[in-house]
């Protein structure tokens, strides 16, 4: 299980962070692996690779459907702090992509379809949906106060992600388990696919948040197999 384990090198990103960017990019060059896998799945792959033929609303209009509602704003937030930080939202994974590409790795989309998720949010209680769609405006507007460079410096600090994901799961169970642990089982199942099926070095870019559990997944996984 361990040989099995340190043939993945996981390579935490925050998402629009050009430091995020280069350090994809630097690793991927070095590890020259046989598969990159990425936080991402086909729709929003194709997304990324058609920019000019998305309608991407610039403004929140809301639906009635609270869970599409708060999906939408969260990608607004994150299409704002990229304008702020210069990165583009999702840029990080494209250059994974390109780079493995490059080095003659296969590419590998791990993440759980979107549609799928907002399916399992029509589960969590409304009052947790709302409470979070409340919160986002004053959190957006914070960070433009305060500055999108001290955020991003305080998530890079060793133990700050892990912080935040304890404080999120108390405030949000129901959401932390659809939006986090749900997708890191799901990417955990994929990896474990992929260790099966490809001999050599595979390189995997998550958003920091997913890194943890995604390794207790598959070594979950791991430790079932014969």
């Amino acid at each position: 299980m361990s040989d099995a384990l340190e043939r993945i090198i996981f390579i935490p990103v925050i998402h629009t962070d050009r430091e995020s960017v280069n350090n994809v990019r630097e690793i991927v060059r070095r590890e020259s692996p046989s598969v990159v896998a990425v936080e991402l799945d086909h729709e929003r792959y194709t997304q990324l690779m058609n920019p000019d033929k998305q309608e991407e609303p610039q403004t929140l209009e809301l639906t009635g459907d609270m869970a599409q509602d708060l999906m939408l704003q969260l990608a607004l937030l994150e299409k704002s702090l990229g304008s702020m930080t210069g990165s583009d939202v999702g840029e990080e994974m494209m250059t994974a992509i390109e780079e493995g590409r490059s080095v003659g790795a296969k590419v590998a989309l791990i993440d759980r379809p979107m549609r799928d998720t907002v399916k399992s949010m029509m589960r969590v209680p409304l009052d947790e949906l709302y409470k979070l769609f409340n919160m986002l405006p004053d959190a957006s507007k914070e960070i433009q106060e305060g500055g999108v460079g001290d955020l991003f410096a305080m998530l890079r600090e060793e133990g700050a992600v892990d912080e935040i994901m304890d404080q999120f799961k108390n405030e949000f169970p129901n959401l932390k388990e659809v939006l986090i642990d749900e997708r890191d089982a799901y990417v955990a199942r994929a990896l474990h696919f992929i260790l099966n099926d490809v001999d050599g070095i595979i390189v995997a870019v998550l958003g920091a948040g997913h890194i943890q559990g995604v390794k207790k997944a598959l070594v979950e996984y791991l430790s079932e197999e014969p």
